[in-house]
């Protein structure tokens, strides 16, 4: 590489400059309110925005108490319903905006939180997917553009920076199939065995749910060995189950709403609440 080309490279490392390079290591220093020892961070997913089913009142109370209390989100996509002629199932038939009405309207709920530089990054979901697969359109790019706020692609990884502690995540939408909640989460249990990262959050199944993973491993600096825990959790998801197409397959029943988690800034932990 010329040391032209490398500096370039180097300058805008890690942020959504390049066209074609998504970002990598999401870096973020998350503040901490007077008076507390923690940050906080809301996992926000799978509104399907346009939906009939999709509960807009819940989702935005949700997101409204985020910024009164300064906490921090991840959005981790299918936050658009983003039914097309093309899409599998009926939902083009149904959703009561079209994807464009839908971004707009998405935009404007967002919009305070990013001002207010609350938005850790956007994740592009599946339904996001539908848009591209058939148009080469971005539609959460754009969304993030807009915005002004990380694009996190489909996966990526974060670190977030809470004081002195350093704490890795790494996020995605997600693609199981599982419709019990049982099997939902074993799909990020599955993840984190390939995935070292503190928290590693899943979308996409609607389920809602955390756990803890205890792991051990030979520490060559204190030449012993120790035990590191690892955050799992499901980010929830904003569709009601009657007359939706989850009650139509007998998908179980799953509680809408979002993961919340304290990232602590005197001690390496993390406390989730759902």
């Amino acid at each position: 590489m010329k040391k032209k080309d490398k500096e370039f490279a180097e300058k805008y490392a890690g942020q959504d400059k390049i066209i074609g390079r998504p970002i990598r290591l999401n870096r973020q220093t998350l503040k901490v309110k007077k008076g507390k020892d923690y940050a906080e961070v809301l996992f926000f997913s799978d509104l399907h925005y346009g939906y009939p089913t999709a509960n807009i009142e819940k989702a935005k109370a949700m997101l409204d108490y985020a910024l009164d209390n300064g906490i921090y989100v991840l959005l981790g996509g299918d936050l658009l319903e983003a039914g097309l002629t093309t899409s599998i199932g009926d939902s083009v038939y149904h959703q009561k905006l079209n994807p464009q009405s839908q971004m707009e309207e998405m935009i404007e709920i967002l919009e305070p939180l990013a001002k207010a530089k609350l938005i850790i990054g956007i994740h592009r979901g599946n339904h996001e997917n539908r848009i591209m697969k058939n148009t080469s359109i971005d539609i959460t790019k754009i969304m993030a553009k807009i915005l002004d706020i990380p694009y996190l692609s489909y996966s990526c990884w974060s670190l977030l920076v809470v004081g002195k502690q350093k704490y890795s995540m790494y996020s995605t939408h997600g693609c199981s199939a599982s419709v019990q909640e049982h099997t939902k989460l074993n799909a990020v249990v599955k993840l984190a065995k390939m995935i070292s990262a503190d928290i590693v959050s899943y979308s996409h199944t609607h389920g809602l749910a955390s756990d803890i993973i205890i792991k051990q491993y030979f520490d060559r600096t204190k030449n012993r060995i120790v035990e590191s825990k690892q955050y799992i959790c499901l980010t929830g998801a904003y569709m009601e189950w009657d007359t939706s197409y989850a009650q139509e397959k007998n998908y179980s029943i799953s509680k809408i709403g979002s993961p919340k988690a304290k990232l602590f800034l005197n001690k390496k932990d993390v406390h989730f609440s759902l």
